[in-house]
């Protein structure tokens, strides 16, 4: 009889304690003690006004909504103190005529905090619209075994088709045979418009606008003047990569290494610190009577911790423009090493696609 006693007691002595338990932790919630706020291992800023998550997912699946991105709806306190000194930057820059206007995107990708200036301005995406066909194209390559080491002849296309660029890097060459991946690095490492209209000229027209859906960005359109993007939308296509949520971490890593060749080295490559890890991309837009524009957008990593930086300008001179995203990128780097940005996380993964670069 005492052994059964005992083992009752047991018994209602858990049940008892785990309703103690359910119950300090209701309390606990409910009433948001302190303690259960505390989020500073997290990298969030408990002085600040709470702030609603914004969940943005993939679309185009029926049973499936693979997450692009989660970030918070408002811009973090963290960088509020850096929009003072961006604005006199930003101004001195236009007072000696450098640049007409500029606009800048930062998230931090650890913790998904985030910053913008002048976030409302639109700009011509130009060349960064080449990394949407490069995700248009490894989403097809995905699917097509053998695709990547198609070889091709490069025959011109009608005259005309070609723009120039203000930049230029070494390019294709007429008659020679090139594959399928040969091409998608001359178009994103030298921003090869031959390369460019060579795999544009074989995709299926359908796909980047279905790129732009999928990730909720405005549809394209072929007006070169009316088609234009702000830094966070010409970011998402950057986000998509770093985030593997249209490709494949495969094919993802493949994207992000080709951009990582990138020739340009007048905006990122001189604000930043030599041999900084970085993957991004350049875009540069001219027509008559209209502001020049120079744009850089990519993933840098301070002290290996990655974040997305997107710089567009508006002005008259390009190369000054290019000095100008310099300068904003020197700020930058300045203000994250000041707020810790040298927190070691590990470095970017080897990809299985490596051994294919150039």
């Amino acid at each position: 009889m005492a052994h059964g006693y005992s083992k009752t007691s047991f018994w209602l002595f858990l049940l008892f304690a785990f309703l103690i338990g359910s119950a300090l932790t209701y309390w606990i919630v409910a009433n948001e003690l302190p303690f259960v706020q505390a989020g500073t291992s997290s990298g969030q800023d408990n002085s600040a006004p709470p702030c609603d998550y914004n969940i943005t997912r993939v679309k185009g699946y029926e049973f499936v909504g693979p997450l692009l991105s989660a970030e918070p709806d408002c811009a973090s306190q963290k960088f509020a103190p850096f929009k003072s000194d961006l604005t006199k930057l930003v101004d001195s820059l236009k007072g000696v005529g450098a640049i007409t206007n500029a606009s800048v995107y930062l998230r931090d990708l650890d913790f998904g905090q985030w910053f913008s200036f002048n976030e409302s301005e639109r700009y011509h995406p130009a060349s960064l619209m080449k990394v949407a066909l490069l995700l248009s194209s490894l989403r097809v390559a995905e699917s097509s075994p053998g695709l990547l080491t198609q070889k091709l002849i490069y025959e011109p296309p009608p005259s005309g088709e070609i723009s120039t660029q203000y930049y230029n890097f070494p390019t294709i060459q007429v008659g020679k045979e090139y594959t399928v991946h040969d091409l998608l690095y001359f178009m994103v490492a030298n921003s090869d418009n031959h390369a460019t209209w060579m795999l544009a000229s074989r995709l299926d027209p359908g796909h980047t606008p279905k790129l732009f859906f999928d990730l909720g960005l405005p549809k394209p359109i072929e007006d070169k003047v009316a088609f234009t993007m702000t830094p966070k939308e010409v970011s998402i296509l950057f986000t998509a990569i770093f985030n593997s949520s249209y490709l494949s971490p495969e094919y993802s890593d493949y994207a992000a290494r080709l951009l990582s060749h990138c020739a340009f080295k007048g905006g990122f490559g001189k604000g930043f610190p030599k041999n900084t890890k970085m993957w991004h991309k350049f875009g540069e837009w001219r027509y008559a009577d209209h502001d020049y524009e120079l744009h850089e957008s990519g993933i840098v990593y301070v002290g290996n911790r990655p974040y997305l930086i997107t710089v567009m300008t508006k002005g008259s001179d390009t190369d000054r423009q290019a000095e100008s995203i310099a300068a904003i990128s020197k700020a930058i780097h300045k203000m994250l090493v000041e707020k810790g940005g040298k927190r070691e996380v590990g470095s970017l993964p080897r990809s299985a696609k490596e051994a294919m670069d150039p």
